[in-house]
């Protein structure tokens, strides 16, 4: 993520970002490791089998799925893809993993509101890295990572440390060991403030 690397050095100013939603026609290949063989599908079949799972079961499908379906891979340009872009180009970095899975859960009915990306640093590597959170019932959030089959609580991914969090309707920064909420419109993402994309997640 190097523009995000570039980016979190100022205040308030976050990576570039991009979505495409789905395209129902266009295929892509996912590498399936239980039956050890390549599946080709289209986007419009794996929205159908994600919408016959529920709870966990359907995110670790999604996870799985999109986690097997493209190669890590750090770009120079920080260009955020969607589902199509990313399945197409056969390779992303791992914004574009959390905005695909974002994509496809949406398109199968999980609601927009249990739905956030992260933002952290990764304090392993140690470098930048972003990620896709599921909030449960309770209010606390699940992860789901392009490094990781895993799918945990943000509790115990304390190789994470957070940076900033937003959705569709809400921004917040880490300051003090807690969210606090940040108007969008001052924070910048890749020349545009977040206020002008987060409306429009789903038609990049």
């Amino acid at each position: 993520m190097p523009a995000l690397r570039r980016a979190l050095a100022a205040p308030l100013v976050i990576c570039c970002l991009a979505f495409a939603g789905p395209t129902s026609a266009q295929t892509f290949t996912w590498w399936d490791d239980a039956r050890e063989m390549a599946v080709t599908q289209s986007s419009a079949e794996l929205v159908k089998e994600v919408r016959q799972r529920t709870g966990m079961a359907q995110l670790q499908y999604v996870n799985r799925i999109i986690n097997n379906a493209a190669r890590q891979r750090e770009e120079k340009t920080d260009i955020w893809k969607g589902f199509d872009r990313l399945t197409r180009d056969g390779y992303g970095d791992c914004e574009d993993f959390a905005i695909a899975k974002y994509q496809i859960l949406r398109a199968a009915g999980v609601s927009a509101d249990r739905l956030d990306f992260l933002a952290a640093r990764d304090t392993l590597t140690p470098t930048y890295h972003a990620v896709l959170r599921y909030q449960r019932d309770d209010g606390s959030h699940l992860v789901l990572d392009n490094l990781t089959p895993l799918i945990l609580p943000e509790t115990q991914r304390t190789d994470l440390t957070p940076i900033v969090t937003f959705d569709e309707q809400h921004s917040a920064l880490w300051k003090n060991h807690r969210f606090v909420p940040v108007d969008p419109s001052r924070v910048t993402l890749g020349g545009k403030l977040l206020s002008e994309r987060m409306s429009n997640l789903m038609h990049y």
